[in-house]
């Protein structure tokens, strides 16, 4: 039933047909890209998309919804010009979705895009098609179970659900095939002015100078949280030679905070200090000072391989050829096994990588001194 109707509705507000060659010789003045998706590490991954986009169509306005926890990661994008956030609460809010729905419709977009990478959101397409824009180009939606696309939009865009190729480049191959292309596959994150004073300000409450080391102890995929006794283990051979540590975190991260704290007490006085709650433009503020970072494989780690920042990032049940960010200055420790673990086949990794090679490698990095 809910295939029939959403193919039904897709036929409805079917969008006249457009070829590639034909949408590159357009060169519409405004595009409006959709990409409702919620991972952080994911948005970073797809910023090149953005870049293809403003080097295909120079003379165009380029605009994007996402999702509010995305908001942040890409507010000061240089090439995007406006940003739309939409929270999916607004579906149950009609005065909220009718007052979205009119800012979206006065942005008056040419071409829509429906940006997809492992998984297909229909909330992407159903904003596209009701943004008034005339052409709709998206992935094909029927490999991700959806029969939206060949009904609906103008232009599909070949689409495969799971990861061939590294993060970055699988959600730029539909574009690519279709001629939107760049050579600078770079991913970008840029904090404001404000987020960096911000950021300054902190760090002079806290005591710290740029150039202190930086740790990350948490992940939204608890599978991939290296133990706290590690990231512990690593604050205190910094400490013992003089690097002061500051210990970033998320809303996501409380509970390996509070074990890394219980772990290490008052033991290392002014060597480490722990970052106030603080946003995602804030934070990555906070990581340009730092001299290194050590992180899980979370999206943290994405922003790092943005500014860029010399790290180190621990995998364990993904793959980094697929996720790490392809930047020198990151750099991939991977669990050598995995062991039995109850909490399920992709837990039983991360405690198998061995703080001894977590120093090695993370005190030889080239830091920087921001």
């Amino acid at each position: 039933m809910k295939s029939w109707l959403s193919k039904t509705v897709a036929r409805m507000v079917r969008r006249p047909s457009i070829t590639p060659e034909q949408l590159l010789k357009m060169q519409p003045s405004r595009i409006l890209v959709v990409r409702q998706q919620n991972q952080m590490g994911d948005m970073v991954c797809a910023t090149p998309v953005f870049r293809a986009l403003a080097e295909t169509f120079p003379q165009a306005r380029i605009a994007l919804v996402t999702a509010p926890v995305n908001r942040e990661v890409v507010q000061h994008n240089p090439h995007l010009d406006q940003v739309f956030t939409f929270d999916q609460k607004m579906w149950r809010n009609p005065v909220r979705f009718l007052k979205f729905m009119s800012l979206l419709r006065g942005f008056k977009p040419e071409v829509s895009f429906v940006l997809s990478s492992v998984s297909f959101s229909v909330t992407s397409a159903a904003l596209a098609l009701a943004s008034g824009a005339r052409y709709v180009v998206g992935a094909d939606s029927l490999p991700f179970g959806h029969d939206i696309s060949r009904h609906a939009f103008s232009l599909e865009m070949p689409s495969v659900p799971q990861l061939d190729r590294h993060s970055v480049l699988h959600s730029l191959a539909p574009l690519q095939a279709i001629g939107i292309t760049t050579s600078n596959v770079s991913t970008v994150v840029v904090p404001s002015q404000d987020e960096k004073e911000a950021a300054g300000a902190i760090l002079k409450d806290l005591g710290l100078k740029p150039g202190f080391w930086a740790i990350h102890p948490g992940a939204g995929k608890k599978q991939n949280i290296w133990p706290a006794s590690g990231f512990a283990q690593m604050i205190r051979m910094a400490a013992e030679l003089g690097h002061p540590v500051l210990v970033l975190h998320g809303p996501a991260d409380a509970e390996p905070l509070a074990e890394l704290q219980n772990l290490l007490g008052d033991t290392l006085g002014d060597k480490m200090r722990v970052a106030p709650a603080c946003s995602i433009g804030v934070g990555a503020a906070l990581l340009q000072q730092a001299n290194r970072f050590l992180c899980n494989d979370t999206g943290v780690m994405h922003m790092a391989g943005a500014l860029p920042v010399p790290t180190v990032a621990l995998f364990g049940p993904t793959d980094p050829e697929l996720w790490k960010p392809p930047v020198t200055e990151v750099v991939a420790l991977c669990s050598p096994k995995k062991s039995d673990d109850d909490r399920g086949p992709e837990y039983g990794w991360m405690q198998n990588i061995s703080p001894e090679e977590v120093w090695t490698v993370w005190a030889s990095l080239n830091g920087h001194s921001a």
